[in-house]
């Protein structure tokens, strides 16, 4: 179960790289690809013949054309008597399966990236805006920590960052570091 909280961390922390532990492609840091060039073969349905029967063919070809789309006729018919036949006769236009190849491109490589805090909040959006003290020592993120038995288990044995709940921020935020001069 993942638990809103806030972490106060040094600018040194916050300018250094996340813990391998924080390191997940779906929370605070991300994946980059390499793609590579994939060729497949495939098929499809094209038609069987380059023509629709005309008086540019000869019998033998329309005949063809006719015994494929399932058109009668008689072996005596003339070719106007065939053609004739073919105009009137509903059919589908004879098909024939065709292989052919093709190029996709499919991941290479992943590579996890590891980056700073600063980059997770800035370049992903993954934590909240910063919020820093007046001396600039100490910034304050918003973010989205798994919970189990209670106790943060992501940050758990991280130096330099301390949790906060909502209330608890709050409260820490009255203290004078955080109070800004015009406040």
């Amino acid at each position: 179960m993942a638990y809103e909280t806030y972490i106060i961390m040094t600018k040194a922390k916050y300018n250094s790289a996340l813990p391998s532990k924080l390191k997940d492609a779906d929370k605070l840091s991300w994946n980059e690809y390499t793609y590579k060039d994939v060729e497949k073969d495939g098929t499809r349905e094209v038609y069987k013949y380059d023509y629709y029967p005309s008086m540019d063919n000869t019998k033998s070809e329309i005949k063809a054309y006719m015994d494929d789309a399932e058109v009668d006729y008689k072996s005596s018919d003339t070719k106007a008597k065939l053609l004739e036949k073919v105009m009137n006769t509903p059919h589908s236009t004879p098909m024939k399966t065709e292989s052919y190849k093709y190029t996709v491109q499919e991941v290479d490589t992943t590579t996890l990236q590891s980056p700073t805090w600063k980059e997770s909040a800035f370049q992903l959006g993954r934590l909240g805006p910063p919020r820093w003290n007046t001396a600039k020592s100490k910034v304050l993120v918003k973010y989205q920590l798994g919970v189990q038995n209670g106790e943060l288990t992501q940050v758990d044995g991280v130096t330099g960052i301390v949790c906060y709940s909502h209330a608890e921020v709050l409260e820490e935020m009255k203290k004078d570091e955080w109070q800004s001069e015009s406040e």
